[in-house]
């Protein structure tokens, strides 16, 4: 009886547990996002401290300011390569730490930047040596290097056109696909990001978009199979009540 009953039970049931789960990656979603909103406010409270010593209100004087900011700020010395998790650390977290290699020193830059107005995004150097450093849009037709971390190749910020007297560097691009030794012949290249680099640069971010994500696709599942299933019960019912009625043969 049992083996019968769930094969029409178990249908029943997926709706409400599809719901279930849309609403625990839900409360997922916005537990992250005001983690991400706490460290946020963090960044934007340590760059202003940082660009109060800025030489100017100009682009270029506030990025050296934030850029020497992460230098003092951020150390590579004793933080191992290896060993680190496939969510980096965030900036706030490394500003609090204050340690840090070049991926971690360009994530405090970019958002610091970010915190100030000022598009930033990540280019990863390929060549002799591997370097992580930000692009900076300079809204004047320039695209700055910007090397925060405090062993740096670039001593000064520079156009992006400069990296050719930089012979420990080869190619560039926006998403390092260079480090698969399969993409290491594609051309250099530096794609715009928009609001995704904001995602990608911020780990809590991009959990609380996933989760959100998921949670409507789980909803809307839920809704599709919910609307099929009184389909199938309609079926089922008339399946159920089907009577066989054999007549025999009687004369009158």
């Amino acid at each position: 009886m049992t083996s019968r009953l769930f094969p029409r039970i178990a249908p029943r049931l997926l709706p409400p547990m599809l719901a279930a789960l849309a609403l625990a990656m839900l409360a997922v979603g916005a537990a992250e996002y005001l983690v991400q909103q706490r460290q946020d406010e963090y960044v934007r409270a340590v760059t202003r401290v940082a660009l109060e010593g800025s030489a100017g209100q100009d682009l270029d004087s506030k990025v050296a300011a934030l850029r020497d900011y992460v230098r003092t700020h951020v150390r590579n010395i004793g933080f191992s390569a290896k060993g680190r998790p496939f969510f980096r650390d965030t900036a706030a977290e490394t500003l609090h730490s204050g340690r840090g290699r070049c991926g971690e020193a360009t994530r405090v830059f970019i958002n610091m930047a970010r915190a100030a107005g000022i598009p930033a995004q990540r280019l990863y150097l390929e060549g002799r040596k591997a370097h992580v450093v930000a692009s900076v849009e300079a809204g004047d037709g320039r695209t700055l290097i910007v090397d925060a971390t405090n062993r740096f190749y670039f001593p000064d910020v520079e156009p992006i056109g400069g990296l050719a007297r930089h012979t420990e560097f080869v190619t560039y691009s926006t998403f390092g696909w260079r480090r698969l030794s399969l993409l290491r012949a594609l051309p250099s290249n530096s794609v715009s990001l928009g609001p995704l680099g904001y995602l990608f640069e911020n780990p809590h971010a991009l959990l609380a978009c996933l989760s959100f994500l998921s949670s409507a696709a789980a909803l809307a599942l839920a809704a599709l199979l919910q609307r099929r299933l009184p389909r199938r019960a309609a079926a089922n019912t008339r399946e159920g009540f089907a009577v066989h009625v054999t007549l025999e043969g009687g004369g009158a």
